[in-house]
């Protein structure tokens, strides 16, 4: 018989962890891993005490290194209410329309509209027709053109896709085990630098700015001056290029895609 299929979140048992991004409304994100089932985990929170069911489908990868602190990513922002975690959703506000001014008394009743020109309307009609009967025969003709000379897959979508090019590709020599001077020793001084979290974060996280080859390193680190590669975005898109190998399978992408 064959043996069950081991958890991937074993490796949490026995150790402390943080997810990132953190768990809105919850202060301290350091946790322990109490029990799972298939479909959840069972996480206390190390200060409170406090237990949460996070559901599997939320969870990302593990960060193959505990220095300084385990990683549990996860695929989008979650917020704690009433002892249970729920997917966050940004309010939208509806912005109040302008009223429309009523008429005055002294106002006499609006004058009838003239009649429409049949002929007018007839001609703009047929004019209409022509105009998107070309702009359809173009889009189509472009279309099959593409397809015929072996281009793109999508080449409407194409048209529409931002310019992500950048003067070179050196970051892809950077891996997860060089730090700050590694990656300034390989990439050169960067023309600015700024740390993108607040003094007493759980994490560190570092850009390194390269404008003039169109791109941003990231360093996250569990206190600064421990920082190691993660990452890197184009900029301005913040398209990730590139993103570390975890030894628990996968990569860095979803972290990068929230970064602060």
């Amino acid at each position: 018989m064959s043996s069950p299929a081991e958890s991937p979140y074993e490796a949490l048992s026995g150790r402390r962890f943080a997810f990132y991004p953190a768990i809105r409304n919850v202060e301290h994100n350091e946790w322990t891993l109490e029990g799972e089932t298939w479909s959840e985990i069972l996480a206390k929170n190390v200060e409170t005490g406090q237990e949460l069911w996070i559901p599997r489908n939320h969870l990302g990868e593990v960060s193959s290194s505990d220095s300084p602190v385990l990683i549990v990513g996860l695929k989008r922002e979650l917020e704690h209410k009433a002892g249970t975690v729920f997917p966050f959703r940004n309010p939208v506000v509806q912005m109040p329309g302008k009223p429309t001014p009523r008429p005055s008394a002294d106002e006499g009743p609006e004058p009838e509209p003239p009649p429409p020109n049949r002929d007018s309307s007839t001609e703009a009609h047929t004019l209409s027709l022509i105009g998107k009967a070309l702009v359809i025969g173009l889009a189509a003709a472009f279309v099959i053109t593409v397809f015929a000379m072996g281009g793109f897959h999508n080449p409407i979508a194409a048209l529409f896709q931002p310019d992500v090019s950048t003067a070179d590709q050196r970051y892809l020599a950077l891996t997860n085990q060089d730090a700050y001077h590694d990656v300034v020793a390989k990439m050169g001084q960067p023309e600015r630098e700024e740390w993108i979290t607040k003094d007493d974060a759980d994490l560190q996280f570092q850009a390194l700015f390269y404008p003039s080859r169109r791109y941003v390193l990231i360093l996250m680190g569990g206190e600064r001056g421990n920082q190691r590669y993660i990452g890197a975005l184009h900029d301005p898109e913040r398209k990730v290029l590139d993103s570390a190998r975890l030894s628990a399978g996968g990569d860095a992408s979803a972290m990068m895609k929230h970064l602060p």
